[in-house]
């Protein structure tokens, strides 16, 4: 992270900053925009930069914080109607690059309406992509930069404390992310998923990322050849009648991994994975490491 010289990066994005920052102002002061964000992960960003004054309407991916639960919601943000999104007479909508459909994104930019789709990988450097960009958008490079201090030094700190435990127990500690799905066999994260990113920017080793991609539905026999010592899943605001203990009632095969014999199975907030990555990955990534490498056979309450 901040030991890691990365020139070009942090080139290329004051340069998309700036590119994407006089676009905007072409269409209005950075002060007096009208909103339309789509993607969890945007409107966290444009809340976290102070500007979600902004906003006028945001997707249905977007519920944090909880401010945005007033606004209007204008569908699933890979499926947003252009009527809607005018007749709110906004004058930008913002998002990322796999918002849609494209004949929305054209009609709106045939009425005048600025559109910004910024790159969508689950990466650190998306994220700091991301936060720099919408800073410059709306003239809060300054904020910005001490937004993204705030994120690398959590995830800093989690990868040293997955460091030292690796170097004290020679081993990396196996976490699965499993979508419920209402008794079925576990969907199991693997590579390309925002599940997975957050299991890695926190330390931690999915094994099934080395097996496929997406999610996918695991036998109990492949379940229990993964042997997770930790397991995730979406509960907390996302879904908060789901617990630790209920999901384990709802899928026994998982009482069976070591993770659910010693109790470490941790809920986080599922909607902080749809629309990109944001603000609060850096906080979540730290809870999650701790629960990794610090928290070892706690009861099977635990909340990042």
């Amino acid at each position: 992270m901040k030991k890691t010289f990365k020139p070009l990066l942090a080139t290329l994005v004051a340069v998309s900053a700036a590119m994407i920052g006089n676009a905007a102002l072409a269409h209005g002061s950075h002060d007096n925009q009208r909103i339309v964000s789509a993607g969890n992960g945007v409107t966290e960003i444009i809340y976290a930069l102070g500007a979600g004054d902004q906003v006028i309407a945001v997707d249905q991916t977007s519920t944090w914080p909880p401010e945005v639960n007033q606004l209007p919601r204008l569908g699933y943000h890979k499926q947003l109607s252009a009527e809607g999104i005018l007749a709110l007479g906004p004058t930008l909508l913002i998002g990322t690059e796999d918002m849609g459909p494209t004949a929305t994104l054209t009609q709106l930019k045939s009425a005048g309406v600025a559109v910004e789709a910024l790159p969508l990988e689950h990466t650190a450097d998306s994220i700091e992509h991301q936060i720099k960009s919408l800073a410059g958008i709306l003239g809060k490079e300054e904020q910005g930069e001490a937004l993204w201090d705030d994120i690398e030094d959590s995830l800093d700190e989690a990868q040293a404390m997955a460091a030292a435990y690796q170097q004290q127990h020679e081993k990396n500690v196996p976490v699965l992310f499993v979508l419920t799905m209402g008794g079925r066999s576990p969907t199991i994260a693997g590579t390309g998923t925002a599940a997975n990113a957050i299991i890695g920017l926190a330390g931690g080793y999915n094994p099934a990322a080395e097996q496929f991609k997406g999610y996918k539905a695991l036998s109990n026999e492949a379940m229990l050849l993964l042997a997770p010592e930790v397991i995730i899943f979406p509960g907390s605001t996302s879904n908060p009648d789901m617990t630790p203990a209920k999901l384990l009632e709802q899928m026994p095969i998982l009482k069976q991994t070591p993770a659910g014999q010693n109790g470490r199975v941790v809920a986080i907030d599922g909607n902080m994975l749809l629309g990109g990555l944001g603000p609060r990955t850096g906080a979540v990534a730290l809870s999650l490491a701790k629960s990794f490498y610090l928290d070892q056979g706690n009861p099977s309450s635990n909340e990042s």
